[in-house]
């Protein structure tokens, strides 16, 4: 069985090397499938700004039509988004990708939970240039 919030780091620190490289179509999609997993393992408040930062990018989103990312989960339309964007990078490939670039798949080992390491991440991260302003 997979660890959802190793899931989540992968893919959150994929989504941060994409849009350091201004690869913004990818960048959104590691944020989808990150926030995913952080509903996953039950950090909401990760998914959050995901889907927020989705949203700036890209206002006609299909998350866009929903409160959360839980209530997304929820809806049988979005499911099917999910699992096509989870076939487009299954963890195996996220965690494959990080190794070949040197990176930890469950994150920088620190005295922050795995959560709280992924929202400084994203918090620090120089989004604003590609996303708009936040």
């Amino acid at each position: 069985m997979r660890d959802h919030e190793v899931a989540m780091c992968a893919y959150l620190q994929l989504a941060v090397l994409s849009n350091q490289r201004h690869q913004v179509p990818a960048r959104d999609r590691f944020l989808f499938l990150g926030g995913i997993e952080a509903c996953r393992a039950g950090w909401l408040d990760v998914a959050e700004v995901c889907r927020q930062k989705i949203a700036q990018s890209n206002p006609a989103h299909q998350l866009n039509q929903f409160a959360s990312f839980p209530d997304a989960l929820r809806d049988s339309d979005f499911q099917l988004l999910a699992t096509r964007w989870e076939r487009y990078c299954p963890f195996e490939q996220a965690e494959h990708l990080l190794r070949q670039l040197g990176r930890k798949p469950e994150g920088e080992a620190t005295e922050l939970s795995r959560g709280s390491e992924m929202m400084k991440l994203l918090n620090d991260a120089e989004f604003g240039s590609s996303l708009g302003s936040e």
